[in-house]
């Protein structure tokens, strides 16, 4: 039978948790080249794209700064829809908070008073406990 108090052994004191993280790998050294060719071509691509893109606009018959001020404008529009929402949402769980609050102090109000009068009611059909009164002796 082994005991819950046993020995560690070698394999419990180092466990996996405690180990240090594995080591990087190495890119193998004719990898490094091509990714930065790739990343080369890939970045001279996008850039050649975004060049172009004025100019396929102008034969469209479209202006970049009407589409960009026109974009900027329904981006603000939606924000203010946005605030307005989370205002109005925000004023219906104020509301309701206000609701529940204001049930809570009404039954915690009752119930405090019909409490009170219960202790009234026990108290008046109660006799007098005090009964004769001792004078105090100097």
């Amino acid at each position: 039978m082994s005991s819950p108090l046993h020995k560690l052994n070698k394999s419990d004191r180092h466990r996996e948790v405690f180990r240090r993280s594995r080591p990087k790998k190495v890119v193998p050294l004719w990898r490094q080249p091509i990714e930065a060719l790739l990343m080369l071509i890939g970045g001279i691509g996008l850039l050649a794209f975004l060049n172009w893109i004025p100019q396929w606009l102008e034969e469209q018959g479209l202006e970049g700064i009407d589409i960009v001020s026109e974009a900027i404008s329904d981006l603000i529009q939606g924000i203010t829809h946005l605030l307005e929402a989370v205002i109005g949402f925000g004023s219906v769980i104020l509301m309701g908070g206000l609701v529940i609050l204001g049930l809570t102090l009404l039954l915690g109000g009752s119930w405090r008073m019909l409490r009170f009068f219960a202790h009234l009611w026990s108290k008046a059909k109660r006799p007098s406990r005090r009964g004769v009164h001792h004078k105090i002796r100097r």
